[in-house]
């Protein structure tokens, strides 16, 4: 079975599950959120698939490469937005969260490249495992950027008085909050946990932990982190939003510019 022919069919679902998604926001449906929720269901499915085809004809992990782990950064993007959205009991945020989900899968089939030798100690259990939570752990911080965003023109629209029918359709401040801080949550733990093994694989297989990467993900850390326990330092709501965003481009340029230009170790193969 053909990797890009599941990775197209799921697009294709991952479409309907959008559809889905903005007739129950217009409408304010329930059914055709349960409707969104169980075609989303099939695409990750299917999705997920295509991922394990495309692992196999590359004899490794199938995000070796920029094109390949942008696939199973959409993958691992839907997987959080499912368990945001039956954490929360939300499903209004599907219209703006499920494109991303898209773009990312899009561009992945598009950019496909031809499959090439597996570099050495590329591989096993740990290397797999690191590289897996690292991508989670951008997956989540990416919704998260969104909520922020969503937040923001709720607020701007509260302060405004200009309201309409996206305010309500859209969930309450305090839930928009609630969400973002456990896609943060999630976001920070899978990357900590990405850290700790990426430390103890690069000691084993080149001797020493240091690594632009290193740098860049602590830093990305050390914003997400201060947004997470924003409470703590009276940084609530709008400021939390805008520390979330502010962190989204240090996560771009982490997950692109660093990897491309600057570590040698962690290029895209």
């Amino acid at each position: 079975m053909n990797a890009t022919l599941l990775g197209l069919f799921a697009l294709a679902l991952y479409g309907a599950a959008e559809g889905f998604s903005i007739f129950s926001l217009r409408k304010n449906s329930g059914a055709l959120g349960r409707a969104a929720t169980i075609v989303l269901t099939g695409a990750l499915l299917v999705h997920f698939v295509a991922l394990q085809v495309r692992a196999r004809t590359l004899h490794s992990v199938p995000y070796r490469d920029l094109s390949d782990s942008m696939s199973f950064f959409a993958w691992l993007m839907a997987v959080a937005y499912l368990f945001l959205a039956f954490r929360h009991r939300e499903r209004s945020t599907g219209p703006f969260l499920v494109p991303l989900v898209m773009i990312f899968l899009a561009v992945s089939l598009v950019t496909h490249p031809s499959p090439s030798p597996v570099k050495k100690g590329l591989a096993g259990p740990l290397f797999a495992f690191h590289v897996t939570m690292a991508i989670l752990g951008y997956a989540a911080l990416s919704l998260a950027f969104v909520l922020a965003l969503l937040y923001l023109v709720q607020n701007r629209q509260l302060r405004t008085r200009r309201t309409g029918l996206l305010f309500s359709r859209l969930p309450a401040l305090d839930v928009l909050d609630r969400m973002e801080r456990t896609a943060i949550g999630v976001g920070v733990a899978a990357l900590g946990v990405s850290l700790a093994l990426g430390v103890i694989w690069a000691q084993k297989n080149w001797g020493t932990i240091w690594d632009a990467k290193l740098g860049a993900t602590l830093l990305v850390l050390l914003v997400y982190a201060t947004a997470l326990f924003s409470t703590r330092l009276r940084l609530q709501g709008k400021k939390t939003a805008f520390l979330s965003v502010i962190g989204f481009s240090l996560v771009l340029f982490s997950y692109t510019i660093v990897n491309l230009f600057f570590s040698r170790g962690h290029a895209f193969r």
